[in-house]
């Protein structure tokens, strides 16, 4: 079929529309032509729909915004957090050393926690490629002296006072 004849089904050249030429216009209005990728409806109805949220989508790009600096900011936050659990670590890891070079006596039970800090505190600079110098030495020394202990059978008793007790 011609476009010519299309045009006079649809009584185009007399100048108006016929039953064919309605049928036509009715079904574009819901029908996509599979090989035309571009249905005029469908376009037009798209570019109503985003002049009618336009200030959703404004309000969206805005939230957006807002979640993603307060994303930035809660990692942040916990790398700040990270670092300073690590350097209490350390710092607990090297008083209890000091401690122990000092004379002071500890149980079992503190021994095997800072014990436990220490594989922690192991684990983390291992990850993370971090150097270790002097902690290192003070974790050697509570392995040191808690093998001692365990030897000797000389861990401080819970309930003793470690100053009387010698």
């Amino acid at each position: 079929m011609t476009v010519s004849k299309i045009v006079e089904m649809i009584g185009a050249k007399s100048g108006e529309l016929s039953f064919w030429g309605v049928l036509i216009l009715l079904l574009s209005i819901g029908v996509e032509i599979t090989p035309i990728k571009w249905n005029p409806w469908s376009t037009f109805l798209s570019w109503i729909g985003s002049r009618l949220n336009s200030h959703l989508n404004a309000k969206l790009v805005e939230i957006e915004g807002k979640v993603d600096k307060l994303g930035d900011d809660l990692d942040k936050h916990i790398s700040e957090s990270a670092a300073k659990e690590i350097k209490d670590t350390r710092r607990d890891i090297l008083e209890f050393c000091n401690s122990c070079m000092n004379g002071r006596r500890h149980t079992k039970e503190q021994f095997e926690f800072v014990i436990k800090q220490c594989d922690d505190y192991e684990s983390y600079i291992r990850t993370h490629e971090i150097k270790n110098g002097v902690v290192d030495a003070a974790m050697t020394e509570i392995r040191r002296l808690n093998l001692k202990c365990i030897q000797e059978n000389s861990y401080l008793k819970e309930g003793k006072d470690y100053e009387n007790d010698t």
